[in-house]
């Protein structure tokens, strides 16, 4: 990618449409540097350093296409939260960690983390179009920004094709759309030469915070190399964009099936009525919600996090009111790599001998007879 241009914003009233919609036109403007934000968001020179510092421990960027739907919905703090740098980042909290769920240890070949046995996590980049402030991997967006060499992806290929057991790449960063069409194209033929491998998996923000990504010949390259599944990272109906739904029906009807990916967020979408709207609006989209995750417990995003309570009572607030194709899975990644683990609140108690006493979510009581004949 090219250097980012230390300019002023541009407005999108002064971008033609073809440049404005150009994904690599969009990546080259990004809003990298503390001086810019303060700019655009016109804030006060107070505010505008506590970007810069903070932005000094965990990298900052914004695509003038997500920085204009701020503009456009009355910088909410649903979208702010997101992407400006908060000094409360700053704050070390001995209860979190850089690499909670110790995927560092779990990594033997770097930018491969291999922890479950029929699946590998394969990090192509630490670069995002945008910076998400409850990134769990802050530890790698310090600094530069850092692809995968040629060398280090030919130790992936080695490694994939020593452990038959691996059946599944989940191909990741960093966002893995920040690579170009031709060189995901040849990492893909070359995962597809590997006879064991049956699933490639991406999980990618770009549809979200820089729809344009999403190309005819983009579409075309990945319909080459199915089976082929997208998991988008979206976390509030605001993000719900016209650009958005054309991207995903670009993806649907190539034949890609779509998941959702959203973080539980303290003051973005904790709240039932809000990711209820999320869930139902990703179906219109084609995208199938399929993991509501905890947040993890990484340093620098403690003023961001919740319990697992309130998440357990926005699950029973969706299941009660939502069709079941819009839940998602609520899952906790547990610490020190002991892997996801999906959680729901009990709805049931065992009654006398082989009856189960169920709770509906209508009240009162349902006795079930579970017992064999």
């Amino acid at each position: 990618m090219k250097r980012e241009p230390k300019l002023k914003w541009i407005e999108r009233s002064q971008v033609p449409d073809h440049q404005w919609r150009d994904w690599s036109w969009q990546w080259a403007y990004r809003l990298t540097e503390a001086a810019q934000i303060g700019a655009v968001f016109d804030l006060d020179a107070e505010q505008i350093a506590q970007i810069e510092e903070t932005a000094r421990r965990f990298r900052v960027a914004i695509t003038p296409y997500y920085a204009d739907l701020i503009h456009r919905t009355g910088r909410p703090a649903a979208l702010w939260k997101q992407v400006i740098p908060d000094p409360a980042e700053l704050d070390d909290d001995p209860r979190l960690s850089l690499d909670p769920l110790s995927e560092q240890r779990d990594s033997l070949v770097k930018g491969l983390v291999h922890r479950y046995t029929d699946r590998v996590l394969l990090l192509l980049t630490d670069r995002c179009a945008v910076y998400c402030r409850h990134c769990n991997r802050r530890r790698l967006a310090s600094g530069s920004e850092h692809d995968r060499t040629p060398i280090e992806v030919e130790l992936w290929l080695r490694y994939l094709r020593d452990h038959k057991q691996v059946r599944e790449v989940i191909l990741s960063g960093g966002d893995p759309l920040s690579w170009s069409d031709e060189r995901l194209n040849k990492l893909l033929t070359k995962l597809r030469q590997i006879a064991h491998l049956e699933i490639i998996r991406f999980g990618t923000r770009l549809p979200v915070v820089l729809p344009f990504r999403i190309t005819d010949d983009f579409c075309k390259m990945l319909k080459r190399h199915q089976p082929v599944y997208l998991n988008i990272h979206i976390n509030h109906p605001l993000e719900l964009t016209i650009e958005l739904h054309e991207a995903c029906w670009k993806l649907a009807d190539s034949g890609i099936p779509l998941g959702s990916q959203t973080v539980l967020l303290k003051g973005v979408n904790d709240d039932g009525a809000i990711l209820q709207e999320l869930f139902r609006g990703l179906l219109k989209m084609r995208v199938k919600p399929y993991c509501l995750y905890h947040p993890d417990p990484v340093q620098g995003t403690a003023h961001l996090r919740t319990s697992i309570q309130k998440g357990l009572d926005i699950m029973d607030f969706l299941i009660a009111n939502t069709s079941g194709l819009a839940l998602p899975h609520y899952v906790v990644d547990a610490p020190d790599g002991k892997g996801k683990i999906p959680l729901q609140n009990p709805r049931h108690t065992q009654g006398s001998e082989g009856v189960t006493v169920l709770k509906p979510f209508s009240g009162g009581a349902a006795p079930y007879d579970d017992g064999e004949a």
